[in-house]
């Protein structure tokens, strides 16, 4: 796939921890942020296509359910190829090919939303596009805005063609393939390492240096208390966030074109809904030191707040 779907918090193992419970909670807010980032995002260019007719044409190509069938299958043959790559690869030029060619073509449906009110045509969308796509490979810490804006281009697509029964299978299937991925064949694991050691625009990255104490023993008994620091590393896939801003991006297109307040709104719930599973889950992620599949839980808090929404009417 050409992003990642699971998060994972990548740490040493220490005997007693020595910092605080806000200082903890940094990387995971810094996630969050960026999260909320990418929904609103997502919901300025998911409007302008609504405002300017876009999504209205695009509907005529609206997906089946066959064509998730062969979407997933396609996507599948992609993993395979990825994997293959990275047992058989050891450069960095296809790497960095892949990640240009994506980042591009991801934010230039972003671009060319966003230009929709500043009067910007597609020319200046794709140039926007291809900058900040080499704007990555010139400077790697432009990595996490780059991941964002792709992550709203991609579910700005999936939305575009995606009908509301469509989307809930999609999301229902891609979590289940998560589940399997990370627990079962495990080979996401194998994609999240090597996207996250050669700092790709798949992922999202909250970094900090953790301050703590390591009780040194001689002989089993402590001596002393060593202060020590080590760097820690949260990151949540690209997936986990396009995918359930697909799901409400359809949700708002749907009720957009003919009532624009009660769209906002119930984009508003679904996206608190989604940010709070996707809290819990990097909470519970950075304080066991595990590697989970992100994606179910919040596909379960955006369902829940459609819910939500669609009982108080605002989905409705």
């Amino acid at each position: 796939m050409s992003w990642e779907l699971c998060c994972a918090c990548q740490a040493g193992h220490i005997n007693k921890k020595h910092y605080s419970l806000i200082s903890a909670m940094k990387s995971v807010l810094k996630l969050l942020l960026l999260f909320v980032v990418a929904q609103l995002l997502g919901l300025i260019v998911m409007n302008a296509f609504v405002a300017g007719g876009v999504a209205r044409q695009a509907s005529v190509w609206q997906f089946s359910l066959e064509d998730i069938f062969f979407l997933v299958i396609g996507m599948a043959f992609t993993v395979l190829l990825l994997l293959t790559l990275i047992k058989l690869y050891t450069g960095n030029l296809l790497y960095k090919a892949m990640e240009f060619v994506v980042v591009a073509a991801a934010s230039f449906v972003v671009f060319y939303g966003v230009g929709y009110y500043a009067g910007l045509g597609e020319a200046e969308a794709l140039i926007l596009a291809v900058s900040l796509s080499a704007l990555k490979q010139l400077f790697p810490p432009s990595k996490n805005a780059a991941a964002v804006i792709s992550s709203a281009g991609v579910a700005t697509m999936f939305a575009m063609f995606l009908s509301f029964w469509e989307a809930v299978v999609f999301l229902i299937v891609m979590s289940a393939y998560d589940y399997v991925a990370v627990f079962i064949t495990r080979h996401m694991i194998t994609l999240a390492s090597e996207f996250g050691k050669r700092d790709m625009s798949f992922s999202i990255t909250s970094q900090e240096t953790v301050r703590e104490k390591v009780l040194v023993r001689k002989r089993g008994v402590v001596v002393e208390e060593k202060p020590v620091e080590r760097v820690e590393r949260l990151e949540l896939g690209t997936g986990d966030i396009a995918l359930p801003l697909a799901f409400n991006l359809v949700v708002f297109k749907g009720i957009a074109q003919t009532n624009a307040g009660a769209a906002v709104s119930s984009f508003i719930i679904i996206g608190v809904f989604s940010a709070l599973a996707l809290g819990l889950v990097l909470a519970y992620v950075k304080k066991r030191k595990l590697f989970l599949p992100a994606l179910p839980p919040i596909l379960l808090g955006t369902l829940v707040g459609y819910m939500l929404a669609y009982v108080s009417g605002a989905a409705t």
